[in-house]
């Protein structure tokens, strides 16, 4: 009865686990939503720009039409472009 039980548990943890474990891809080959990126910049660098660009934007007191254009000119003339390409392992392709 005790092997039969203890048996049981073990197949049952070895079920779940299989269940939750995601599959390891590598992270270049995974296709992304695209986001603001800039080549050698960390990711809380970039939300710092982002940010700034949309305080920048808020405090300009700018007509809802021409928010999006302003977003996008402040973060391209950071040097940031909008892709889902992973830029900072990619940067000696460019």
């Amino acid at each position: 009865m005790k092997l039969s039980l203890l048996t049981t548990v073990i197949v049952s943890m070895v079920v779940v686990s299989g269940c939750t474990t995601t599959p390891t891809t590598h992270r270049s080959t995974q296709m992304t939503q695209p986001t603001w990126q800039k080549a050698g910049v960390a990711q809380d660098d970039v939300n710092s720009a982002l940010q700034k660009c949309r305080y920048d934007i808020g405090i300009a007191n700018v007509s809802p039409e021409k928010e999006n254009t302003l977003f996008t000119a402040c973060l391209e003339s950071k040097g940031y472009r909008y892709t889902n390409r992973n830029l900072t392992e990619n940067a000696y392709l460019q």
